[in-house]
């Protein structure tokens, strides 16, 4: 039995969580064996525990087999000192979770590829980071600075796995980033391109961050796995969201060395339309496809309800964000998009 730690987190977390939670009860049925766990992150975590990550969670992370969580932040918390945000940044970073995997896929528009984002380093994490005064020309100034830190190793391992999974796909890589500028970016491009040299049958190609921005929405049928850091894969994949014409529909997983794993969707937390039945859950359900098929070694399983989601879709059954993107587009609410699912997901063989 595998053990699968569920933080609905805060905003349409709960909501989208929800209709994760209706599928893993029919996978249930089906025969697989899960045992689910629930606790807090992010602001509602700090109602609780005044921390938006606690200690008895970080606890927790580590007898699981996975977690699969919402999302966090709103503006309930924009005064705390700590932020739910901070939440997410230290489930990442204190449990190595290093990359993060993004696809982007949408077989309407025969859209698919993914993005590789290093996810515990770069400068969401370098020091030193502050905000301070200074004097200059006697006038007191507020000065603010972040530092983006990357060291060889942490480099180098996100590289290998890049280049292994290009090995299952179309055989091609592309690395964007600035090494016009950035020296850290310099670094990630030389290491890079050497370890090319042992995967030369796979095609790599380099980009910088501010041309990729155009060439990923224009001619997104030449990528196929996307490598970036920290900062620019949060960036591309909420821009790539575009394609698939909502961010509600990205899914994603993080992985850390001991291979436990972290599902998410893309998506915030959306407090404006928190609790009204209206968010998309088909980021969260694909995130579940992910974990069905890479944590439970499911494949049937899996493709059984990527079949079931995209089935729904094909229909026209949408959230509001899709009205725009479904043809002959029939408007649910976010439990009636989940129940649809499930529905097609018992039926389908």
């Amino acid at each position: 039995m595998k053990k699968i730690l569920i933080l609905p987190g805060d905003g349409i977390g709960p909501e989208i969580i929800k209709q994760v939670i209706k599928i893993i009860n029919t996978c249930i049925l089906f025969g697989i064996k899960i045992k689910l766990i629930y606790n807090y992150i992010g602001g509602i975590s700090i109602d609780i525990f005044n921390k938006s990550f606690s200690n008895n969670l970080f606890n927790l992370c580590k007898n699981v087999n996975s977690i699969f969580l919402g999302c966090v932040g709103g503006y309930k918390w924009d005064k705390n000192i700590d932020k739910p945000e901070n939440g997410l940044l230290n489930i990442r970073k204190k449990l190595n979770f290093f990359i993060n995997i993004r696809p982007i896929k949408c077989p309407f528009k025969n859209i698919d590829f993914i993005i590789i984002r290093e996810l515990s380093s770069g400068i969401y994490y370098g020091k030193p980071k502050g905000i301070s005064k200074q004097i200059v020309n006697n006038i007191p100034t507020w000065y603010s600075y972040d530092t983006e830190i990357y060291n060889e190793q942490e480099i180098i391992k996100l590289i290998r796995i890049s280049f292994n999974l290009s090995l299952n796909r179309k055989k091609k890589i592309c690395l964007i980033d600035k090494s016009n500028v950035l020296n850290t970016s310099k670094l990630w491009k030389k290491i890079f391109f050497y370890i090319n040299n042992f995967y030369k049958n796979v095609k790599s190609n380099h980009l910088y961050i501010d041309n990729s921005t155009i060439e990923l929405i224009k001619n997104y049928n030449n990528f196929d796995v996307v490598l970036t850091n920290n900062i620019f894969g949060d960036i591309l994949s909420d821009e790539c969201s575009l394609l698939t014409g909502s961010l509600g529909m990205l899914p994603s997983i993080s992985i850390n060395s001991n291979l436990l794993s972290l599902f998410e969707p893309c998506h915030g937390s959306a407090p404006k339309i928190a609790g009204k039945n209206i968010a998309n859950p088909v980021g969260s359900l694909l995130s579940l496809v992910m974990m069905l098929e890479y944590v439970f070694n499911e494949k049937k399983i899996s493709n059984k309800l990527y079949f079931s989601i995209y089935k729904v879709l094909s229909l026209g059954f949408g959230t509001f964000d899709m009205k725009n993107i479904l043809n002959n587009f029939k408007l649910v609410s976010t439990n009636e998009f989940g129940d649809l699912v499930n529905h097609f997901f018992l039926l389908n063989d």
